[in-house]
């Protein structure tokens, strides 16, 4: 370990002599030792301090998301505080809220291996049926960029397109056109889903204190809707108070209390739309 701590000594002391000297516009050979008058010398070695400092920013960054990446792959705290010179207390300190995420990933895996395909062209047939505007250009960006990402960068992009594809189905106007209409239904069913097939156990738990929204229902609720008679509030929902309503324009799935009830209550509330070919 001698010999490596050494190395990286070495190179971040090259690293902070050169940054200073670019911070200076000094010559490539300026240093310390090289005659400099105590003035010039004194405003290098600043430089190098400030320099050092950044690095050791820098560094900082890196190892956060170093141990975060390795959290989602399976890293445990243990295993993070030992690479880090660190207790295991000393490391969920440092880096708290790694518990879990490889768990996460795993599901978010799960999910976009079963639904992915179905949520890009669900996605992109809401595109082609609306207008313009600047959050309908940032889901296209998206997409492109899922289709661009390396597989190990794909989760990180489809991450990003889950939340502009909520936003844009459930905050647009109802399109006029029932396909259309559909197709922005179906894709928040979906991001509802995804966020609850993604979410821990705990996270799916349905409160006590909830109870479906229509006056009078003693029925467990299973989703939350977006209705424009409740002005666009997230309210709780049974399941057969959530297919009649989702028969009314405008009306939107946003929450899904365990995985797999979105879509299948989107698909009891359209019985008569059933998947064409080449369409979502």
């Amino acid at each position: 370990m001698g010999s490596v701590s050494d190395e990286v000594t070495t190179a971040v002391e090259q690293l902070a002599w050169r940054m200073a000297r670019e911070m200076l516009q000094l010559e490539p050979d300026a240093g310390p030792r090289s005659g400099l008058p105590d003035a010039d010398a004194r405003q290098l070695w600043l430089a190098a301090l400030t320099s050092l400092l950044a690095i050791r920013d820098s560094a900082e960054v890196l190892a956060a998301s170093a141990a975060l990446s390795a959290a989602q792959r399976g890293a445990d705290y243990p295993a993070i505080g030992d690479a880090a010179g660190m207790t295991r207390q000393g490391a969920r300190r440092k880096w708290p809220g790694l518990a879990g995420l490889s768990d996460e990933r795993q599901r978010k895996l799960r999910w976009w291996s079963r639904r992915g395909d179905q949520f890009t062209q669900c996605a992109r047939a809401v595109l082609a049926t609306s207008g313009e505007g600047p959050r309908l250009a940032i889901l296209r960006e998206r997409l492109d960029d899922i289709e661009q990402a390396s597989p190990a960068q794909r989760i990180d992009a489809f991450d990003l397109a889950l939340v502009d594809a909520h936003t844009v189905a459930v905050s647009a106007p109802a399109p006029a056109e029932p396909i259309a209409e559909r197709a922005s239904g179906l894709l928040a069913a979906l991001t509802a889903d995804a966020y609850a097939a993604m979410s821990s156990h705990s996270a799916l738990a349905i409160r006590e204190d909830l109870a479906c929204g229509t006056a009078g229902c003693p029925s467990e609720p299973i989703v939350e809707l977006w209705r424009p008679d409740f002005g666009h509030r997230p309210v709780p929902a049974c399941r057969e108070h959530a297919v009649e309503a989702l028969g009314q324009p405008g009306t939107r799935l946003v929450a899904a209390y365990q995985p797999d009830v979105a879509l299948s209550v989107f698909a009891e509330a359209h019985p008569n739309t059933r998947r064409r070919r080449g369409r979502p």
